[in-house]
């Protein structure tokens, strides 16, 4: 979806901000399937060129990178490129804000004071066979092979097209139910909206109180964009536990301080069970994060852009 960030006025051109899955729709290729209807694909061509014409002759344009991308080319129509500094790389050398959606978090993501702790993990994320739920399943697997009273929360946001797809994990509540006892399931609430859903109807208030009654984050992927989830369990105060090698702007603000890595995933249960043993010596200092993340700052910080 396009965001208008300024309306053209006075003479002075306006900002307009297409997202990364919408500059793929706009870069036209000369490729064996529009060979094969040369008409047609020259025709789409022009009508392209016609419109990109009109936008760039009225605003300047930028490009939101949610998702993780390496050595991208800017076409001559982008004017600049919104990305935090592990979302995104360029072989050129762009004009880049160093923003993304993430860093307008809502101000109800924060720390509360004194918040009584039930989980010990949480985990938020959609349903998407990147997430590793496979893996993250198996690790906690191994955690109640080593203390049975670990309470476990996974918050999952459904897709509209999940049963259609293989890209969706639709197998969670059948392993659910294989992997662990009824009174394991106990310690182990799985929250799965319906796919019609997603993620509205959750409100930030909501979400906000599911981190701070947990213990530790985590998310298994091995690859992710911004991952707002990360920032908004931090804004919460909790340490977070990723994968060693994760690609993306997922490690942006991780480090020695807040977060724990794992190598393998076959011993990632251990470095859970350490975060969870020492969640309080974690100095994730949410205030400081607020700063770089919060819609409260970072509308002031994008002006100076």
């Amino acid at each position: 979806m396009a965001h208008i960030f300024k309306h053209p006025e006075n003479g002075n051109k306006g900002i307009i901000i297409f997202t990364h899955k919408e500059l793929k729709l706009f870069i036209f290729k000369i490729n064996r399937r529009t060979l094969k209807n040369l008409f047609s694909s020259l025709y789409s061509y022009f009508s392209f060129k016609s419109k990109i014409n009109r936008i760039t002759d009225q605003y300047f344009v930028g490009i939101h990178w949610g998702f993780f991308a390496k050595n991208e080319t800017t076409p001559q129509w982008v004017d600049f490129h919104m990305t935090s500094p592990g979302t995104a790389t360029f072989i050129d050398n762009p004009r880049i804000i160093p923003f993304n959606s993430a860093h307008f978090t809502p101000r109800v993501m924060r720390k509360e004071l004194n918040a009584e702790k039930y989980w010990d993990v949480i985990c938020v994320a959609k349903n998407d066979n990147k997430k590793k739920y496979p893996e993250l399943l198996r690790s906690i697997r191994k955690l109640y092979d080593m203390d049975s009273n670990v309470k476990v929360l996974f918050v999952i946001a459904s897709n509209k097209s999940e049963s259609e797809s293989n890209k969706y994990y639709n197998d969670i509540f059948n392993d659910y139910f294989k992997l662990f006892s009824a009174k394991e399931r106990e310690f182990f609430t799985i929250i799965k909206t319906d796919p019609e859903t997603g993620f509205q109807g959750f409100s930030y208030t909501f979400l906000s109180y599911l981190y701070n009654r947990s213990k530790i984050f985590t998310i298994f992927s091995q690859m992710e964009g911004e991952c707002r989830v990360v920032k908004e369990a931090q804004l919460c105060g909790l340490p977070v536990v990723v994968k060693s090698d994760v690609q993306g702007g997922i490690r942006d603000y991780l480090n020695a301080d807040n977060s724990l890595f794992f190598d393998d995933y076959e011993n990632a249960h251990l470095t859970l069970k350490k975060a969870i043993d020492n969640f309080e010596e974690f100095n994730v200092d949410p205030d400081f994060w607020a700063k770089e993340l919060r819609e409260d700052y970072s509308l002031k910080n994008l002006k100076k852009h």
